[in-house]
């Protein structure tokens, strides 16, 4: 049961980011070079099904510490973002031995409704811990996830939070989601 959650983990649609603005709606995200991790992961690309995926791995722990974006079409799943929080967290609340996890922190990005929060679970030695954002867009939903399988310090946690919180949804065709000059 225990290894499900690991599995499912790692299977949860996760997603990922557009880097230069295409014409319509655009996920701005701030994980680049300029970032203090960012030579320490590998990406990896999937667009299927209209879903695009953008997994970065480390490195040297593998999906063990992994940054993942999800954008999707907006489905039955995601009318709410509360819906899909509460679709994140219950395979962890049926599986963990002690799961915890934050109140959504409502914001919006851009005039687009927008989630984050924070999870933790508890598996005999192994600790997962996540920070997540869903972002409720025109055309697509958009879903990050930092992902630790092992204890995290509270700065690191703190650098990704900051850098999800940087994270941006513009609509090149719509005045009142204005993506930032070039």
């Amino acid at each position: 049961m225990k290894l499900k959650f690991a599995a499912l983990v790692l299977l949860i649609p996760s997603l990922a980011i557009a880097s230069d603005l295409k014409q319509g709606e655009n996920l701005i995200t701030q994980f680049g070079p300029e970032f203090s991790d960012y030579a320490n992961y590998q990406p990896f690309t999937m667009n299927e099904h209209e879903t695009y995926f953008k997994i970065w791995k480390s490195v040297e722990r593998g999906f063990s510490d992994h940054y993942a974006i999800n954008v999707g079409k907006i489905e039955k799943t995601t009318k709410t973002l509360n819906a899909f929080k509460a679709s994140q967290d219950e395979p962890a609340k049926r599986t963990c031995i002690s799961h915890t996890t934050s109140s959504a922190e409502r914001t919006m990005v851009n005039g687009y409704d927008a989630i984050s929060w924070k999870s933790t679970c508890e598996l005999d030695k192994l600790t997962i811990t996540s920070i997540e954002m869903a972002i409720m867009g025109n055309d697509h939903f958009y879903h990050l996830r930092k992902l630790w399988k092992f204890p995290v310090t509270d700065e690191k946690l703190s650098e990704w939070q900051d850098l999800l919180g940087h994270t941006n949804v513009c609509d090149t065709t719509k005045s009142q989601h204005a993506c930032p000059a070039k």
